[in-house]
């Protein structure tokens, strides 16, 4: 078995409210990454991490599953837990082991009471969030305002990473704002993408969000601020640095694009994951109750 520095491992519970994707993203993170040969169904009952007959009989996930895969030789250890309320105690139980969450909300429903309840359970534990708006490619879906309920809901530091191209039935397009490029998926289930540059109808709103990316990036680390103050830019690798400072200190929370069911989507989130997500370096240590007195420690 191969050994892995602490660095590279990355402990996350994919969390959400009951029918958001979670179980079908999931899977397709263990199609992309090779662990599994092919994508399974909730209808057909072939998911991974829904294994129990109970399961397959409801079509939703009753039981934490416990994952494992590696991505850009990074392992990652992730749970698909159940989002609805009568197995909230499941998901809670994720929490209280993993270093980040990620938390799934659905393209057309938007923020619902379990989105807002797995947020506050992850916040309790003090852990970094990253949001995916998944199922982009059902009819009726909303992306702006969503994304507006997010920011409402979660503050303003809610920053979208990714924006759809073409949200709907047939969607397969996503603008990577990180990148500044167009990525194009095949709709076969594969994952499989192409990059290419942005479209000149897209320049303008991506140089923007790029510009106040740094801003976000800046202002997590005074060091960073004052080189910002005066050049006005920061390097790659000052990026990549205040990026994951960022995200531990959860003044910055990143919001990706996903339709799981073809698996669009799932292998940048991964990438993502595996250069800024959180490691159990950075939770050496965490806080705690006293039993007797109820004080933090």
């Amino acid at each position: 078995m191969k050994d892995y520095a602490s660095t590279d491992i990355r402990n996350f519970a994919i969390v959400g409210h009951g029918g958001s994707g979670k179980t079908m993203l999931s899977e397709a993170m263990l199609s992309k990454s090779g662990e599994i040969n092919r994508l399974g169904t909730i209808e057909s009952g072939s998911t991974v991490s829904d294994y129990h007959h109970d399961e397959h009989e409801r079509q939703i996930s009753i039981h934490s599953s416990p994952l494992h895969l590696e991505w850009d030789n990074a392992k990652f250890n992730l749970i698909d837990t159940p989002g609805y309320l009568d197995f909230i105690g499941e998901t809670i139980s994720s929490l209280a082991v993993v270093d980040a969450a990620v938390i799934v909300v659905h393209a057309v429903n938007g923020i619902e009471v379990g989105t807002e309840q797995v947020w506050n359970y992850a916040s309790n534990y003090g852990l970094p969030k990253i949001l995916v708006i998944n199922g982009l490619d059902r009819e009726h879906t909303e992306f702006d305002k969503i994304l507006e309920q997010a920011k409402n809901n979660f503050g303003s530091n809610v920053f979208p990473l990714q924006l759809p191209v073409n949200a709907g039935p047939g969607f397969n397009q996503i603008i990577d704002v990180l990148r500044s490029e167009l990525i194009t998926y095949n709709t076969d289930g594969s994952g499989k993408y192409t990059e290419l540059d942005l479209p000149d109808e897209w320049k303008s709103r991506v140089e923007e969000l790029h510009q106040e990316l740094i801003e976000f990036v800046a202002e997590s680390n005074d060091t960073l601020l004052e080189k910002f103050f005066e050049e006005g830019s920061l390097s790659e690798e000052e990026m990549r640095k205040g990026l994951h400072h960022a995200i531990q200190n959860q003044v910055f929370i990143p919001l990706f694009c996903t339709a799981a069911t073809q698996n669009i989507g799932a292998a940048r989130v991964m990438d993502f994951i595996s250069k800024y997500g959180s490691s159990p370096s950075d939770r050496a240590s965490i806080e705690a109750e006293n039993a007797d007195s109820n004080e933090k420690v």
